[in-house]
């Protein structure tokens, strides 16, 4: 932390919303750092955003292939098209589902949503697990594998603004699929 000094926000920060389980980054060793004090994420009494380091989030492993997995290990959940889902979101609401794409774009601030698009399907919104993990900012452009919950919930005018101050471009939708895990390839 700049000064070793250590603020009351990310002791906070520390001890809430993300379960317990801190970002973990290369570099510097310093976990995060408060950087606005924009609206809560995805529930009342979420975490804000923090900075992360230069180098980003360590993935949790590294495959043989060179792919990086973020989050939990991915699952035994079914493997459904990106477009299936958003064709018929209503379908999968609140099921657990594996699916591919692109990385269209990755919240620049920290690392904590991306917007995934799949062939013949328009880009979704996919946040990480209540801020349990995070991506580096550098993997727009990427093919991702996800495992997650999928919601159908409309955002509220606060948390779109929010979300398009950070460079999402998916907020109309009411879709998005809640990852718990995410391949990077």
């Amino acid at each position: 932390m700049r000064g070793g000094v250590v603020s009351a926000a990310v002791i906070a920060l520390a001890m809430t919303g993300c379960g317990g389980n801190e970002p973990q980054f290369e570099g510097t060793g310093e976990q995060h750092e408060a950087h606005h004090e924009a609206p809560a994420h995805h529930a009342e009494g979420a975490p804000h955003h923090a900075e992360a380091a230069p180098s980003g989030p360590r993935p949790t492993r590294v495959m043989d292939d060179g792919a990086r997995l973020f989050g939990a290990e991915l699952g035994e959940a079914p493997l459904v098209a990106l477009s299936e889902i958003t064709a018929s979101p209503d379908r999968y609401a609140g099921q657990v589902v594996r699916t591919e794409g692109t990385i269209e774009r990755v919240c620049q601030a920290m690392g904590c949503w991306m917007e995934l698009r799949g062939e013949n399907a328009p880009a979704v919104r996919v946040p990480m697990a209540g801020h349990a993990f995070f991506l580096p900012r550098d993997v727009a452009g990427r093919a991702a594998t996800i495992e997650g919950r999928v919601a159908v919930q409309a955002l509220s005018p606060d948390m779109r603004a929010h979300l398009e101050s950070e460079g999402a471009l998916a907020t109309a939708s009411s879709l998005s699929i809640d990852a718990t895990g995410v391949v990077v390839r």
